[in-house]
């Protein structure tokens, strides 16, 4: 292989990870025309078109005397999930010119690929299914240092002191300013210009009408002329208000809808040649009243929508219908009720899974039938042979209904069947979860689609308190579903924090709410280099809320919705040393 002294002024380690936050280095095997050529490749991760979606470039490269020969293949993430190979381009250039050269060709590259080669911008158009950030993202436990969303990079716990000026210095909440950088180089100048012709097009997509259509309370939608596959009309439960404390993204009566993941348009009639009366961009939903059958004697089915105060018609091949489902939720809620109030009735303690444990537990496994990894969990069997299990996550509500030294019994409201057997050794990790009366405050989060419902006890009857779209974890790689079941929040924080690859504190997301193991409810995330496009970054990571889980566990949310929730839980134990914050009263995750 080639040795790292005579590749010091390629540098592509070190000027990828100015721009791309990921990258793997792999050994390549020689073209046919190259043979004695000793190969390595770097996979580099840019947008290459602009639409706020990962890409990959393989960039292949050896070094022959005083020549670098290197070969860039592109690779754009389309519709289904997958990477459609493009043109791939060879280039020569010398050690002496490489620094220079490779910084040019990389910025026009990126830059012109749709004109030259690459998929054009019509086409990508219908290349929106988003991928996942390959970050890190660091919790804080109580009295332990802190650690990954996934446990596996801990950051060194740092207690306030002063410095010899006796000014403060390592203050708790991480909000220190990074260190400021003098110069850019050539890649951060093509960076940031790719950026900020980014930030325009936002600015005028920002100037679109929105798409989350309110329509009067209570109003009894039109129906259409057109047969109907199935027909929409969800009832809401009729003990429930909605009184919104904050209303910013609820998106009102919207309670079906459809979510336009292929951008196409709302015709007037269902059938391609209607007309189009309205152009639906990915990721706009629209409430719909039913499916219908095409007017035009053939076989395929649209969805009709409202908007406008009109109809229309969508292809169903280009959207996923999803729902705000408050009937579901509030069937939830009465039954994490009743197993309370049984238990209460009966005299027996309820108990929470208490295992978090930092560096711990960051092991996939199998995935159990309720979806469930074995990541910051313990095993649950299902008959005293210890054979089959389920995994239960961390701050799982239980009790325990018999134990021996043999098997503690437990019984679990968040699962059908109920009964389990754990093994008495991890009978250590059922504390007392301080429930002496039914809970009146819940969060409901609907991972199918994307959003979060969140209600309390007014009298007899529940109010919603907000709503909104969120982005939940997806389970790929070295990042984690969010967690299916009934959790019992412990406790929220000003920051979390995050690492990167070398270890340190790179990035963080406002308003943390730890919910099970190392997955939170937060912020938008970010990186906090180059500094002067955090907040563009930012902006284009909240654009993906209510899109796919892409997170790493965690429910990322809105900034100011998030403030909301985080206010709303309030601070039973304010004054602590470490600034968390446990709920004014006991609040429940329940997780679909």
């Amino acid at each position: 292989m080639v040795k790292k002294r005579n590749l010091q002024k390629i540098k592509f380690l070190v000027m990828a990870l100015v721009i791309f936050s990921a990258m793997s280095i792999n050994t390549f095997s020689a073209p046919k025309e190259v043979k004695k050529l000793e190969w390595k490749q770097i996979s580099l991760e840019p947008d290459l078109d602009g639409d706020g979606i990962k890409d990959k470039i393989d960039v292949v490269y050896a070094v022959e005397g005083n020549n670098v020969h290197l070969k860039f293949t592109p690779y754009v993430f389309n519709e289904k999930a997958k990477f459609a190979k493009g043109k791939s381009v060879e280039k020569i250039i010398t050690k002496t010119e490489f620094e220079a050269k490779f910084d040019t060709f990389i910025k026009g590259f990126i830059a012109e690929y749709p004109k030259k080669g690459g998929i054009p911008s019509a086409q990508k158009q219908k290349t929106q299914t988003p991928k996942p950030e390959k970050k890190q993202e660091v919790t804080q436990p109580i009295k332990e240092i802190k650690t990954n969303e996934t446990d596996k990079k801990p950051v060194s716990q740092k207690k306030n002191t002063n410095d010899s000026k006796g000014n403060p210095k390592n203050s708790q909440t991480i909000e220190n300013k990074p260190t400021e950088i003098s110069k850019q180089s050539n890649m951060e100048k093509a960076q940031s210009s790719i950026i900020e012709k980014e930030k325009k097009e936002n600015e005028l997509r920002e100037k679109e009408p929105k798409e989350t259509v309110e329509v009067p309370k209570n109003k009894n939608l039109p129906r259409g002329q057109y047969s109907y596959v199935k027909e929409f009309n969800a009832q809401r439960p009729k003990n429930l208000t909605f009184s919104f404390q904050y209303d910013k993204h609820s998106p009102k009566e919207m309670d079906e809808f459809v979510f336009v993941k292929t951008p196409t348009s709302i015709r007037k009639e269902p059938n391609s040649n209607a007309k189009a009366i309205k152009s639906a961009a990915y990721s706009h939903k629209y409430r719909t009243t039913g499916i219908v059958k095409t007017n035009t004697g053939k076989s395929d089915e649209w969805y009709e929508v409202f908007f406008d105060n009109q109809l229309g018609y969508i292809p169903k091949s280009a959207v996923e219908k999803r729902e705000f489902d408050w009937n579901d939720m509030m069937r939830k809620v009465d039954k994490t009720n009743k197993f309370i109030k049984e238990a209460v009735s009966a005299n027996k303690k309820i108990y929470v899974l208490d295992d978090y444990v930092p560096l711990g537990g960051g092991e996939s496994g199998k995935r159990d039938k309720f979806g469930n990894r074995a990541n910051q969990s313990e095993f649950g069997y299902t008959d005293k042979s210890f054979k089959d299990y389920i995994n239960i996550p961390d701050r799982t509500i239980m009790v325990v209904e018999e134990e021996n030294d043999k098997y503690v019994k437990v019984k679990i409201d968040a699962y059908d069947n109920g009964t389990y057997y754990l093994k008495p050794s991890t009978r250590r990790f059922l504390k007392d979860a301080g429930i002496t009366s039914e809970i009146t405050r819940f969060i409901y989060v609907d991972r199918a689609s994307q959003n979060e419902m969140i209600i309390e006890k007014n009298g007899n009857s529940w109010n919603v308190v907000t709503s909104s779209f969120v982005t939940t974890g997806k389970d790929a790689g070295n990042s984690f579903a969010t967690p299916y079941g009934t959790f019992l929040i412990p406790y929220s924080k000003p920051v979390m924090s995050y690492t990167g690859s070398g270890g340190g504190v790179v990035g963080d997301a406002r308003y943390a709410v730890r919910f099970s193991g190392g997955g939170y409810m937060h912020g938008i995330p970010s990186v906090f280099e180059p500094k002067n496009t955090r907040e563009q970054r930012k902006a284009a990571t909240a654009k993906k809320i209510g899109t796919y889980p892409e997170s790493h566990k965690c429910i990322r949310h809105y900034d100011d919705q998030i403030k909301f929730i985080y206010d709303w839980l309030g601070n039973s134990t304010p004054g602590h040393s470490e600034g968390l914050r446990v709920p004014n009263v006991p609040t429940v995750m329940l997780v679909k």
